[in-house]
C-alpha cells in the first residue's frame, strides 16, 4: 500500500467517526459516545479536510512545489517493480525515461541519463573513447558487455551513430544500484562553481580548444557553468565551439 493509498484510508475512517460510524463494523454508535459530541465531530471533520488537501496535494504538506524547489528524485523498493524491462536492448535514455515514468514528476526531479552513465563510468562498466574531433564517446568495457552492455549501430535524424544498449541483465544491475545512481543524481552538477580557477584547469581549456571539445562538454568535465567556462576562455583570449 502506498502513502497516498495509506492517506486515503485514514480519511475514511476520519469521515466515519465524524458521522458517528463505527469504522470497523460500519454500524453506528450510541448517541451517548463521545464520538458523537458535536466538538469532537467538527474536529474530526477538520482533520478529514486537512488529510483531503494532503492527498490532493500529491502527498505533500503545504504549497504545491514550485519549478526550482522540486524534491530529488526517489524511487521507493516497493515501486522498482514496476520497471518495464525492454524487449530489445535499450539505451540510458530509454531507461531513464521508464524509471522517471514511475514517480510524478510535477513535485520530483528527473533522474538524468548522465547521472546512470556517471555510475557505469565509476563502476568500470563503461569508459570514454575520444573520438579524431576530440569527443568522448561512452563504450562498454570488457566487463560491462560481460554483464550485458553493448554497442548497436542506429539511425538518428543526424545519419548513422553507435548506441550504447542494455539487455535485460545490465537494467536489472541498474535497478539493483538505483540507490547508488540517485546519490549521483543529486550532487551538485558544477559543484567547481565559485571556486577559483586552477592552473591545471587553464591548461587543460587551452588542451580542449585546440582538439576541437565543445562548451558543453568543457562545462561537464570541469564541473562549471558554461557561461563561467565562456568568461574564461575569454580571458584567456580563447574561442571554443558552441
Amino acid at each position: 500500500m502506498t502513502e497516498l493509498e495509506i492517506m486515503q484510508h485514514a480519511k475514511n475512517y476520519l469521515d466515519k467517526l465524524a458521522k458517528g460510524i463505527d469504522p470497523l463494523t460500519d454500524r453506528e454508535v450510541p448517541e451517548t459516545d463521545m464520538i458523537n459530541n458535536v466538538r469532537i465531530s467538527r474536529c474530526l471533520f477538520y482533520v478529514s479536510d486537512v488529510l483531503r488537501q494532503v492527498i490532493e496535494n500529491g502527498g505533500v504538506i503545504g504549497a504545491p512545489a514550485k519549478k526550482g524547489e522540486l524534491a530529488p528524485f526517489a524511487l521507493p523498493f516497493e515501486e522498482r517493480g514496476r520497471y518495464s524491462f525492454g524487449e530489445w536492448p535499450l539505451s540510458t535514455s530509454q531507461i531513464a525515461q521508464r524509471l522517471n515514468e514511475l514517480v510524478d514528476l510535477n513535485t520530483m526531479q528527473k533522474l538524468k541519463t548522465t547521472s546512470i552513465t556517471k555510475f557505469l563510468l565509476q563502476s568500470g562498466l563503461l569508459f570514454d573513447e575520444e573520438s579524431p574531433g576530440g569527443r568522448k564517446n561512452k563504450r562498454p568495457t570488457q566487463a560491462g558487455r560481460q554483464l550485458g552492455i553493448a554497442t548497436q549501430q542506429r539511425t538518428g535524424l543526424n545519419g548513422e551513430y553507435i548506441a550504447v544498449v542494455y539487455d535485460r541483465q545490465a537494467q536489472q544491475f541498474i535497478l539493483d544500484n538505483l540507490d547508488a545512481i540517485i546519490a549521483i543524481n543529486t550532487a551538485p552538477l558544477y559543484e567547481n562553481q565559485g571556486k577559483s580557477w586552477e592552473p591545471e584547469e587553464d591548461a587543460w581549456l587551452r588542451q580542449a580548444v585546440q582538439t576541437g571539445v565543445d562548451i558543453k562538454d568543457m562545462s561537464v568535465e570541469l564541473k562549471r557553468t558554461r557561461a563561467a567556462i565562456r568568461a574564461r576562455l575569454d580571458k584567456l583570449g580563447l574561442t571554443a565551439q558552441a
